[in-house]
Order: structure tokens, then C-alpha cells, then sequence
């Protein structure tokens, strides 16, 4: 192996020793060579921290670059998100809208002429101030059979729609109309003929 090494890095044959010794003179020439190998390796070692510093800068560069690419992709699909939410909400906004006023229209529809009595009397109970005066509460004649025994004396009014109450006192007059809070309601819901 010897031979094979020494072939291989081709030694001067100055350096060699002749029979295992060293004459002063090839002492100078070892020392040289000692100078000029720490320059080569001295050069090696710069030549490689450039390597090292080059290679480095160019990772960060295009790290740098893969981040802004990533960066822009992640815009542009969350861009894409929002748009695609707010497309969605719009629907569902429709769907909902649609969805209550069905709801409400069969409510309203399977609403008993008792049920709308009752609930404008509860309005009114809501309104109306406590203790009132010469208080008489007056209904459409067909619902005057639906009244129970509420707190006032009640009195037909033909004036009146179907389901609506007037409550008259010495203090002033309250009114609640089922028709036309259900119609109201109906508007709102974007239903221009509500029930």
C-alpha cells in the first residue's frame, strides 16, 4: 500500500529520503514545502468558505423566492375562499329568506281565529297601562264569542277586522291587529301581499 500511496501523490524526488535518512540540505526543501502546503490549505480553506458563503446566500435567495411564490398562491386561494364565502352566504341568505317565509305563511294560514283573537288581546294586555278607567274592550262581532274572560267588559265594533281589538279607556285608545302585524311581517320578509 505504501508504494501505491506514493505513486499515487507522485512525492518530488527531493523529499525522499535516501535509505531512510534525511541530508540538511533536504531539510530546506521539507520546510518549503511545509510553507507552501499551509498556503495551498490556507487557500482551500478561503476557497471553501466561499463555496460555503455563495451556496448559503443562494439557499436563502431561493427559500426567499419559495416563500413569496408561497405566499402568493396562499393570497390568491384565500382570496378565492372569501369570494366562494360570500357567494355562499348570498345563497344561503336566499334560501333562509325563502325558507322563513314558507314557514310563516303556514303559520299564518294555520292560525285559528281564536289563536289570532288571543293573540292581539295579549298585545293590548302588553300596551296598555295598569288600572285604566271606563276601560271597554271592543272586537269584530264574529269574535266576540272567542273572548274569554278577559279583564274588560267587551263590546262588538263591525269596524273592526277579524282578529283586531281596540281597547278604549278614559286615558286614551289602544289597537293590535293580528291581519295587519302578520302583513307587516310578510312585507319584511319580501312578500309585497302578505297574509
Amino acid at each position: 500500500m505504501t508504494t501505491f500511496c506514493v505513486a499515487q501523490l507522485a512525492p518530488a524526488p527531493e523529499l525522499l529520503a535516501a535509505d531512510g535518512v534525511l541530508r540538511a540540505a533536504d531539510l530546506g526543501t521539507i520546510a518549503d514545502a511545509q510553507v507552501l502546503a499551509a498556503r495551498v490549505a490556507a487557500a482551500a480553506e478561503e476557497e471553501r468558505a466561499i463555496l460555503l458563503a455563495t451556496a448559503a446566500e443562494e439557499a436563502r435567495q431561493a427559500l426567499a423566492a419559495d416563500q413569496a411564490r408561497v405566499l402568493a398562491e396562499g393570497g390568491a386561494l384565500l382570496d378565492g375562499l372569501r369570494q366562494a364565502a360570500d357567494s355562499l352566504g348570498e345563497r344561503a341568505e336566499d334560501i333562509v329568506t325563502a325558507l322563513a317565509r314558507q314557514l310563516f305563511e303556514r303559520l299564518v294560514l294555520e292560525t285559528t281565529p281564536e289563536q289570532r283573537v288571543a293573540a292581539s288581546y295579549r298585545r293590548l294586555l302588553a300596551e296598555a297601562p295598569p288600572k285604566l278607567v271606563n276601560a271597554v274592550l271592543r272586537l269584530h262581532p264574529d269574535d266576540l264569542a272567542l273572548a274569554g274572560s278577559w279583564e274588560w267588559p267587551v263590546k262588538a265594533d263591525p269596524t273592526l277586522a277579524r282578529g283586531a281589538c281596540r281597547l278604549e279607556a278614559d286615558s286614551g285608545q289602544w289597537h293590535a291587529d293580528f291581519g295587519a302585524a302578520a302583513s307587516a311581517l310578510a312585507a319584511a320578509l319580501g312578500e309585497p301581499n302578505g297574509r
